[in-house]
């Protein structure tokens, strides 16, 4: 079953509490807060009064999560490779892609420096 595919049982509303997010995902709050600092895509609103409030997509982001620490046995730093800042899921084939293509550019850079280099000894 992939992560889309996932069910949960949630309130109709647009926005859900600390605590009831954590009962339905089945972790503490205190783990939510952690992967708050963690993970740049899950940052909730806070109320006037501090409390955290997660959307619908938010909680899905929270359950995606789970899956990929506590079933898929990613690591943290496998989680934010996999998941953009903005909340999107990376397929292997994009990763690649951008890895490539990160690599092409820092060999274009070194050429660039290196022909500023050699401009500046000819000053």
């Amino acid at each position: 079953m992939s992560w889309q595919q996932m069910t949960i049982s949630l309130p109709d509303k647009l926005y859900y509490k600390i605590g009831e997010v954590a009962e339905v995902v089945g972790v503490k709050t205190s783990v939510l807060r952690f992967w708050e600092s963690e993970f740049s895509f899950l940052k909730p609103e806070k109320s006037t009064s501090g409390q955290r409030l997660y959307t619908k997509n938010e909680v899905d982001l929270v359950l995606l999560v789970k899956r990929m620490l506590y079933d898929d046995k990613y690591t943290l730093e496998g989680v934010k490779k996999r998941i953009n800042s903005k909340g999107r899921f990376i397929n292997t084939d994009d990763l690649e892609h951008a890895i490539i293509n990160q690599d092409r550019e820092k060999g274009v850079l070194k050429e660039i420096r290196q022909e500023l280099i050699e401009l500046r000894a000819l000053l």
